[in-house]
């Protein structure tokens, strides 16, 4: 998919005659763009064989003593590759490919078994598994299909770096139905593929961390797809269409094996998926215990983990009643599911400690029960393999169809519904959640689009999640509305309509139905990616009065007039800030009005860069006389050098909006003299930035560096405590209770630092608001008055730290200190994660008005 946004045809605001399409003119000589792309569209590295078996070899890598299997007992890195080409060169049952890199660049790979297939074979296989999505229907009715279609079956292990067996435990099983007696597993590969993603985080996996290489959790990335890692099984599942995926993770001192507790995500066919996840659960269950595995543990009576064989593991749906959740889609499985399968995620037991014979022998033990999970996980695929077809192909039917979700009423009679019901005895009401679905989404794009910008982005991130998006072929009313020719549509009748609607819709607030969360409570990428999105009619309501073509990618947004003028840019969204740092960074002048807006020189070096960005970026330059230089104030923006407090959240956020001059601060470095501030152009506050008295250094350091007017920015109660520490401007910083985390809506005072195309929602993990201002304080936002929380889970409990404290209060503070410093002040999780893409601009309005100042463009 191509990122080049060209304005083409209607739908978008009218070009005028003297607009020059971007491409139409040679393109400039500047530079690659250095931002790191919002979107990364469906790798080409997942597209499936042509015939069963692949047998490339896979590259081998060189030993590596270092790697922290190695210490665990169990298989380390280099030796997956070798290990699995040697089993293709002995067995014509087993495929394998590379489907991508981690971040370090070890390949990531995916292993198939089946029986041999020609390629007219596969073909029909392919034909099958598309006809069961898009046309799911006819797919029931097909009963060649229905009897001949190769039941996908999915493990994935190791996305969490240091859970290691789940690698160990998918080679055992991988060699044994590669290399066992063909009438010992005949059946299995006939009628079935198994896929193998044998550790999805090789990276973390030699580094002994849970973490990806760049610091973040891939099983919470599975939305925003900022990790390479989660991408993978994102685009895999799309592939595979698995009918039964499993996760191996540990370590969680018992066996534990899903489905969760409450609360359940709304957006789920749960009357389908909870019946077979539940009883897998409780066949795995059976195996483990009957299989005693000396040195495994079992739950005692009092949720503790005991050597003793208790009959029981862990099965969060019977056993962890809140606090084990499936709501937020960030984790593997939970996505997963959206494709019609049934998922588990499967904690393996024991756990690490310092002692390195412990170690080993609780590796051992941990691959045996991965085995035991494998074998029979397979085993209940095997036994109820029609069943699980049926329900995947009845899921995508009913999306197609456009059916309400059926809701299963609270205390449901066991005997009143299909086996197996055994989940019957425990749904009560705090298991029933569900979702309305709207007849469709709407992203306007014409005028009365907040960002064009934002939204080609968020389209092209719905599309590489596998979501049918569909351009309007004129222009059309729904719900009273006028859109324009060209906008966006997401039809709700479509197969994965469950993954739209869990990216697109507001979600719920949970507050007062669960005590606790175990991660995020909100994540709609509707209000949260800078686009405006209109929920439009219901489910049942007939189709838009419209004729809709399905695109594979966003429609051309970029233009520059004619050569020769002025040129100014509109700061809606993320794609112009990362044009703007790639002119900076191509030395080309830049200045800024007081709205956000920017203006290039009308010389032929200014119009070549734009014509640059315009069509990597799909930003849409207008002419310009330039006389607003002479009319308003305006200041020259410099290509700036951003030293920052925090996390991978701070520098990948940066990367992403093009800021390529980047310095990881601490008080540590700061004050052993690492790290200094002399060429630093602007200071953002991630994380707390404080100074012990032994510290002094660092601390002179950053007061000079405030003493000269330098600025800085940042975010919650650090930056609050950064500013009244140093003299800045006074605040009392308040957050909200603790693992509160949600949307809110928010206003934007007129003529504020954020009030050019504002955005009245944000994410907030937790809300920090500012009150107790100082004299120089302007409040540049607060928190909407009334009940500003619109999805998500904040909690009550504790005096002074509410939803009803926070409204009304400034959620962004600034201030121009006596030394001349501009500071601003975030109290909204702008960066949580890189996933609220829409406050990147927020963020990149903010350095830029905090940072030094560049070269000017002269007015005429």
């Amino acid at each position: 998919m191509s990122f080049h946004r060209l304005i083409a045809g209607a739908g978008i605001a009218a070009v005028t005659a003297a607009t020059l399409l971007v491409g139409a003119a040679p393109a400039s000589a500047l530079e690659p763009l250095s931002a790191s792309p919002i979107v990364t569209p469906i790798s080409s590295l997942v597209e499936p064989p042509a015939k069963y078996p692949s047998q490339s070899v896979l590259p081998t890598v060189p030993d590596d003593p270092t790697d922290a299997s190695i210490a665990r007992g169990v298989t380390p890195y280099d030796e997956i590759a070798p290990f699995l080409n040697g089993l293709m060169a002995k067995s014509d049952r087993i495929s394998a490919q590379v489907v991508g890199q981690s971040v370090l660049g070890r390949d990531i790979h995916l292993v198939t078994l089946t029986a041999k297939e020609t390629p007219a074979q596969t073909a029909k296989q392919t034909a099958w598994r598309e006809q069961i999505k898009a046309d799911p229907a006819a797919a029931a009715k097909n009963r060649p299909l229905m009897n001949q279609y190769k039941v996908p079956i999915w493990f994935n292990a190791n996305i969490h770096g240091n859970e290691w067996e789940g690698t160990d435990g998918v080679l055992n099983y991988i060699e044994h139905l590669a290399t066992a007696p063909w009438p010992e597993v005949r059946d299995l590969l006939q009628d079935y593929r198994f896929y193998f993603t044998v550790t999805n985080n090789p990276d973390g996996r030699a580094l002994g961390q849970r973490a990806n290489a760049d610091g973040f959790d891939a099983n919470r990335d599975m939305i925003t797809g900022a990790t390479p890692e989660s991408r993978i099984i994102r685009d895999l599942s799309g592939v595979i269409q698995p009918t039964f995926f499993i996760d191996l993770h540990g370590y969680t001192s018992v066996l534990q094996i899903e489905p969760c507790g409450p609360p359940h995500g709304e957006n789920y066919e749960y009357d389908l998926f909870l019946p077979h996840a539940y009883a897998a659960a409780l066949e795995i269950e059976q195996a483990v215990v009957d299989a005693n595995i000396p040195g495994n543990t079992y739950l005692a009576e009092d949720g503790s983990a005991t050597l003793e064989n208790t009959g029981k593991i862990n099965i969060p749906y019977r056993d962890i009643r809140s606090g084990w959740d499936d709501w937020p889609p960030v984790f593997t499985p939970q996505y997963v599911a959206y494709q019609g399968a049934i998922t588990n995620t499967v904690e393996l037991p024991l756990g690490r400690t310092n002692n390195p014979a412990t170690n080993q022998a609780n590796s051992k033990v941990n691959i045996e029960v991965a085995g035991v999970v494998i074998d029979t996980a397979v085993d209940y695929v095997a036994n109820n393999a029609d069943t699980l077809l049926e329900n995947q192909i009845e899921i995508f039917r009913r999306g197609t169809a456009g059916e309400p979700l059926v809701v299963t009423p609270a205390d449901v009679d066991p005997a009143s519904v299909p086996e197996p019901n055994q989940w019957a005895e425990i749904w009560d009401e705090t298991d029933v959640y569900t979702a309305e679905f709207p007849r469709a989404y709407v992203i306007p794009m014409d005028g009365t689009q907040r960002s064009v910008t934002d939204a080609a982005t968020l389209v092209d991130q719905l599309i590489a999640n596998g979501v049918e998006v569909s351009r309007a072929g004129s222009a059309f009313t729904a719900d009273g509305v006028e859109y324009a020719e060209g906008s966006y549509v997401v039809d709700m009748h479509q197969p994965l309509r469950g993954m739209a609607n869990v990216l697109l819709a507001d979600g719920s607030d949970i507050s007062d139905r669960v005590a606790d969360m175990y991660d995020i409570s909100a994540w709609s990428l509707a209000l949260l990616w800078g686009a405006d999105v209109d929920e439009v009619g219901s489910t049942t309501d007939a189709a838009l009065d419209v004729e809709l073509e399905q695109v594979s990618e966003s429609g051309p947004t970029g233009s520059v007039p004619a050569e020769g003028s002025y040129l100014e840019l509109a700061t809606s969204g993320v794609a112009e800030y990362q044009a703007i740092n790639a002119l900076l960074d191509a030395g080309i002048a830049v200045s800024a009005f007081d709205d956000g807006s920017v203006i290039l020189g009308p010389d032929a070096a200014s119009y070549d860069a734009a014509a640059a960005v315009a069509d990597d970026l799909g930003v849409a330059f207008t002419a310009s006389d330039g006389s607003r230089l002479a009319a308003e104030e305006s200041v020259g923006l410099d290509d700036l050098t951003v030293a920052y407090s925090g996390s991978q959240d701070e520098r990948v956020t940066l990367g992403k909006l093009g800021f390529d001059d980047l310095v990881q601060v601490t008080s540590a470095n700061l004050s052993s003299g690492q790290v200094q501030l002399d060429d630093v152009d602007v200071l953002w506050i991630g994380a707390n930035l404080a100074f012990s008295a032994a510290q002094a250094t660092g601390r002179a350091e950053v007061a000079e560096y405030l003493a000269a007017g330098r600025g800085v920015a940042g975010k919650g109660t650090a930056i609050a405590g950064f500013a009244n520490a140093f003299g800045l401007v006074t605040s009392t910083a308040t957050q909200g209770t603790s693992g509160s985390n949600g949307i809110v809506t928010v206003e934007n005072p007129a003529g504020g630092l954020l009030s050019t195309y504002p955005q009245d929602t944000a994410f907030v993990y937790p809300a920090t608001w500012y009150t107790g201002l100082g004299a120089n304080a302007v409040v540049e936002q607060t928190y909407a008055a009334g009940d500003p929380f619109i999805s998500g889970h904040w909690a009550s409990t504790q005096p002074g730290r509410s939803i009803a404290d926070a409204a009304g209060k400034p959620s962004v503070v600034s201030a121009e200190s006596a030394t001349g410093s501009n500071v601003l002040m975030f109290g909204t999780s702008l960066n949580f994660r890189t996933h609220p893409v829409g406050a990147f601009s927020q963020l990149a309005r903010g350095l830029f008005w905090a940072g030094s100042e560049g070269a000017e463009v002269p007015a005429p």
